[in-house]
């Protein structure tokens, strides 16, 4: 989570940030991403990146959370399986498209080593809803799967063709 002197700062020398983490971010996973190229390009003292981020993972999870909300605001719909399948079907001109691969190709591993998270189960919500909570953890994880092997994409638009029907059936 991003120090209180980052949250506020005005709000162009923010957005001036954040778009430099995400083009680091995109460009680079998190093991190889560099502060360095962070503080040149944003124009920033090296000191002032420690004003406002604990460290380089810090200033990633503030990208990620950035970048996630902003996609999570474009499905809309009742049926996750379809927004999910409109958002795979388009994702090669996603602008976060590079930001994603990385994530999910190398970063979600290295967060989830440096915590040992195990996604923050939630198992109430899974007993309460339990169709809800098996169509969040199939979304998720085929998106993934399209990132690891993008060559598979209609097999995944397939089965989410597949799931969507399926939650037709359980509403």
């Amino acid at each position: 989570m991003p120090k209180p002197t980052f949250l506020n700062l005005n709000a162009d020398k923010k957005e001036k940030i954040s778009q430099v983490l995400l083009e680091e971010f995109s460009t680079s996973s998190l093991l190889d991403a560099n502060v360095n190229n962070i503080v040149k390009a944003a124009g920033i003292a090296r000191g002032s990146f420690y004003t406002y981020f604990a460290d380089l993972e810090d200033a990633y999870r503030y990208t990620l959370g950035q970048v996630m909300t902003t996609i999570h605001e474009g499905f809309v719909g009742d049926n996750p399986f379809q927004a999910t399948r409109s958002f795979i079907d388009r994702v090669e001109q996603n602008p976060y498209y590079d930001f994603l691969s990385n994530y999910y190709v190398v970063d979600e591993a290295i967060l989830a080593a440096h915590h040992q998270e195990t996604s923050s189960k939630n198992w109430d919500q899974a007993t309460a809803d339990l169709p809800q909570w098996l169509a969040n953890v199939a979304v998720h994880h085929l998106i993934r799967e399209y990132f690891l092997a993008p060559t598979d994409k209609e097999q995944i638009l397939a089965l989410l063709d597949a799931l969507s029907g399926w939650n037709k059936q359980e509403v």
